[in-house]
């Protein structure tokens, strides 16, 4: 979203081993496992009701506290609420207490992995992953959650090799989930290293992989919604609306795709639509990615008192438990920088989040917050290791541009931001216009003719009609 330091943070990009796992199952099975998505809901609730009972009939059998875990899961992807998570630990735990030597506890292992990265505890998911892997080499679940993992951590030659195992055996028989996890990993990788086409081509084949297996409704229209996220932020809104449209055919009111579609309003500049997606997003579960944009929008319509209400929002949600300033660390320290909120606190929570994870979007946090802390020389050193795979990403280009331009290095600082409007024309709600004025001033500076700044309009007017 316009607010993220990322296009796909974790609770947004990951697949659970819920998912992983339904991958895997044989065709029959997943079809006898399709509801109607409106109904999916109340399907994950019974599921839990069930397992609890089950669990009161027979607490020592540490099966039935995988499968209650796994419910947990799939609720917390269901209503974007953490303490589902927490639930899933606790039970899986216990599950671990009862069996944990033998290749029966590989499921609990790699489930608890799927908590800890949901919980931005990456390496510790790295680890159970692990755990998981030495009492079954071969499990699918376990292998894409390591390479997860390690993609989070910015460990991407590493997350390479572990998705490249993700390899279906060679039975003659079809596994669609196979190369289900295949493509979307792979789509991950390929964004990261600037290879958008690529990106969206798996992305693609992996949401015609989801509806030929007839994944869950969520699962389905998580898939839809990572490929509209990655149109959005490459400048393609009509297809973004496609594929955010095509999430909410399958699952109504699904938070997800009703913040992409607010994304693609705003990009369009139709801001009265834009204001109405994210408030039914942020009713179901207010993210401070939601407030945050909503409160961007509001800014630019110069509604003060509706923008501070939000911003107000974005902090108190970030800070509403240990929890919650675990896994939004990064989005505060942003959020701070971007409205010069708390601006000390913004670089404390960006180089802690750095500590987690050395990732492309760490550095940038970092570095956007260093920019606000007056230590522009220390932010255009994390900028180049913010760019260094080649990531193309809007503002990404944007934080360089303002690095370049505080250092007073006018030619640099116009060229990532002509990169930024060719990447995405509307790549933020505050940023773009001013992206575009430094792209200009640069043509300008340089004495040539202004042909490529009316260019970078001329694109920008083309994808808004989108």
């Amino acid at each position: 979203m316009n607010s993220s330091a990322s296009p796909f943070p974790a609770y947004l990009r990951s697949t659970t081993v819920l998912l992983v796992s339904f991958c895997l199952l044989p065709t029959g099975t997943a079809q006898r496992e399709v509801k109607t998505a409106s109904a999916r809901s109340s399907i994950t609730d019974q599921r839990i009701r069930f397992f609890q009972a089950q669990l009161q009939r027979d607490p020592d059998y540490y099966v039935n506290y995988n499968r209650l875990a796994s419910a947990y899961m799939q609720k917390a992807r269901e209503t974007g609420d953490l303490i589902y998570y927490q639930l899933a630990e606790k039970g899986l735990k216990k599950s671990l207490e009862l069996e944990s030597e033998h290749p029966q506890a590989a499921t609990a292992f790699a489930q608890s992995g799927a908590v800890q990265f949901a919980e931005h505890r990456f390496s510790d998911a790295a680890a159970s992953a692990e755990r998981a892997l030495k009492l079954q080499l071969d499990d699918p679940a376990a292998q894409a959650l390591l390479g997860d993992a390690q993609l989070e951590m910015g460990e991407y030659s590493k997350a390479s090799a572990a998705f490249g195992k993700l390899v279906a055996p060679t039975d003659g028989r079809t596994h669609h989930g196979f190369e289900y996890l295949r493509s979307t990993r792979q789509a991950s990788l390929a964004w990261i290293h600037g290879d958008v086409e690529q990106a969206l081509a798996l992305m693609t084949q992996a949401c015609t992989l989801a509806q030929q297996m007839h994944l869950p409704g969520e699962n389905v229209a998580w898939t839809h919604f990572m490929l509209g996220e990655q149109m959005v932020q490459s400048g393609n809104f009509s297809g973004a609306e496609t594929e955010m449209r095509s999430a909410l055919r399958v699952y109504p009111a699904y938070y997800r795709a009703l913040g992409g579609m607010a994304q693609v309003r705003a990009a369009q500049h139709r801001y009265d639509e834009a204001v109405e997606f994210y408030q039914k997003a942020i009713s179901i579960i207010p993210l401070p990615l939601y407030a945050a944009a909503l409160g961007d929008i509001y800014r630019h319509q110069k509604k003060e008192t509706e923008a501070e209400r939000q911003y107000v929002l974005v902090e108190y949600i970030g800070k509403l438990g240990a929890l919650n300033r675990q896994v939004y660390n990064r989005e505060l320290a942003v959020f701070y920088a971007d409205h010069d909120r708390h601006v000390p606190e913004s670089l404390s929570l960006a180089q802690k989040e750095l500590e987690a994870r050395q990732d492309v979007y760490s550095w940038d946090a970092l570095a956007w917050s260093l920019l606000k802390n007056g230590r522009a020389p220390e932010a255009h050193d994390a900028m180049r290791k913010a760019l260094a795979l080649g990531t193309r990403d809007g503002l990404l280009f944007f934080h360089a541009a303002a690095i370049e331009r505080e250092l007073g290095q006018r030619r640099a600082s116009a060229e990532h931001a002509r990169k930024a409007i060719a990447t995405n024309p509307e790549f933020h709600v505050l940023y773009a216009d001013e992206a575009r004025r430094w792209a200009a001033e640069g043509h300008s500076r340089s004495g040539s003719v202004s042909g490529d700044a009316e260019t970078l309009k001329a694109s920008s007017k083309l994808h808004v009609q989108d």
